[in-house]
């Protein structure tokens, strides 16, 4: 027993010289996250608005290995759960983080690791200026308004992509292939498939910021309708970002064009588009556009240094009239990060417009900043939302929806958030995040999301997020 102890410690001394040695030679980097919150809700039916409670965890560790002047790799291990639930990747209700006491049913059966990155960086491909990024990865531009990783939520989002980048001087080109989804790489009898094709160019030096254009072509062949191009629309748009007077802004505009029949065929009132409306054909055209607004301010010289924004967002609705003239209305936000902007309680965060049963989404908003000293930080917004469609002038939308509420002349008022977050640096690793929401319904959203049920809701949670 003693010489077998002896021996294993010299291997593993030896094992661990050499993975230093090979780490060095090879230029490899590590680091990681540890992330546990308490979760506190209480939702808006009143089934659950006693409360109830969890906790999640994220876990990460990071690997960056530099091969050589040209290539590196990046692979990045991710394991999320929630105490005592079933794991991510788990394979039955029985996968749980403990046992329950007894030796058949021990804890070995977790398969909750997986990849949220892992691709290799091509630097200066064949001399000819581009970058290329290929493999699992996160795709962020233009800060999250489209394309982000959606950080706050444990999972995160990655997405198989292929990403090309020149960059020289004061801009930026960057074309993006995402593969969606793919159903035909293990069917061959089908050819349902989801990508995405992104072009996006960034200039700096722009009244005093930068100017961004985006163009986005999303085919959907998974979903059928028994038209051509069943889901393949176009995004085209501009974002401007910037400091001018002592303030800070952004203005962005985007707008859609292409087949909507696969969103419409899927949305609540799909029936409206087999005669409903008058539109006998059932094909919809995609016609729509979002449109964002942001100015602020930072008062250095005054305590705690308050930062105020005025917020504004628009995303079109489908109305009576778009159905009419068979066209699909609702803003499609793609893959974008809808917590940071649509209020931290998520009640809106789906990118095909479902949350408002596409009758799309105004944002008036207000949002603060305060340092407090201590390395405490005090953040404070408010949310007033309302549906992008006037209710009062499609009636007859509403009555084919059947989702009136209880009133027959519904308010497009959505009902107003307050978001109140607290975050203490701990030390240079760790932060701690405590925050408290309030979402007071109104009667026209709890007509269309909660079986009527006009409750207010409240979500609160403690975070602890260290890096490493």
């Amino acid at each position: 027993m003693k010489r077998n102890l002896i021996l294993t410690i010299a291997v593993t001394f030896c094992l661990s010289l050499v993975a230093t040695a090979v780490a060095q030679a090879a230029d490899v980097s590590f680091s990681g996250q540890f992330r546990p919150r308490y979760n506190f809700n209480e939702d808006f039916t009143g089934v659950n608005n006693s409360g109830h409670h969890n906790f999640t965890t994220r876990a990460r560790l990071n690997a960056k290995a530099n091969v050589n002047a040209n290539t590196s790799v990046f692979l990045q291990f991710q394991s999320v759960g929630t105490w005592g639930g079933v794991s991510q990747g788990g394979d039955g209700a029985n996968d749980t983080r403990s046992s329950t006491g007894d030796a058949t049913s021990a804890n070995d059966r977790l398969s909750d690791v997986g990849f949220h990155q892992a691709f290799v960086t091509l630097k200066n491909v064949w001399g000819q200026g581009v970058d290329a990024k290929i493999g699992r990865q996160q795709v962020v531009l233009d800060g999250h308004r489209l394309f982000g990783h959606t950080g706050w939520t444990d999972g995160a989002e990655s997405k198989d992509a292929i990403r090309l980048t020149h960059a020289a001087g004061n801009h930026t080109i960057n074309y993006v292939y995402i593969g969606a989804d793919n159903g035909e790489a293990f069917n061959s009898n089908t050819s349902d498939r989801v990508d995405a094709h992104v072009v996006h160019v960034a200039t700096k030096g722009i009244m005093g910021g930068a100017l961004s254009g985006i163009f986005v072509a999303y085919q959907d062949d998974k979903t059928s309708t028994g038209f051509d191009d069943n889901g393949t629309f176009y995004t085209i748009g501009a974002r401007q970002k910037g400091k001018a007077g002592g303030l800070d802004y952004r203005v962005e505009y985007y707008h859609q064009f292409g087949e909507g029949s696969a969103l419409a065929s899927t949305s609540s009132f799909s029936g409206a588009y087999a005669g409903d409306l008058g539109n006998v054909t059932g094909e919809a055209d995609m016609d729509a556009y979002m449109f964002g607004a942001r100015i602020g301010k930072t008062f250095k010289n005054a305590g705690a240094s308050p930062t105020i924004t005025l917020w504004y967002d628009y995303l079109s609705g489908t109305d009576d009239s778009d159905i009419s003239n068979g066209d699909w209305g609702t803003f499609h936000t793609l893959y974008d990060t809808g917590h940071k902007f649509y209020g931290f309680m998520d009640v809106y965060l789906g990118a095909s417009g479902g949350k408002t049963e596409f009758m799309g989404l105004q944002d008036y908003a207000v949002k603060t900043k305060w340092k407090l000293g201590g390395g405490n930080l005090l953040k404070a917004d408010y949310h007033h939302f309302r549906t992008a469609t006037d209710l009062t002038t499609n009636a007859t939308l509403v009555a084919n929806m059947a989702k009136t509420g209880t009133s027959a002349d519904p308010s497009p008022d959505l009902g107003s958030e307050l978001d109140l977050t607290l975050v203490h640096k701990y030390d240079s690793n760790t932060k701690v995040v405590v925050g408290f929401s309030r979402y007071w319904s109104a009667m026209t959203l709890a007509g269309l999301r909660n079986g009527g049920n006009n409750q207010d809701a409240d979500w609160a949670y403690v975070m602890v997020d260290t890096k490493f």
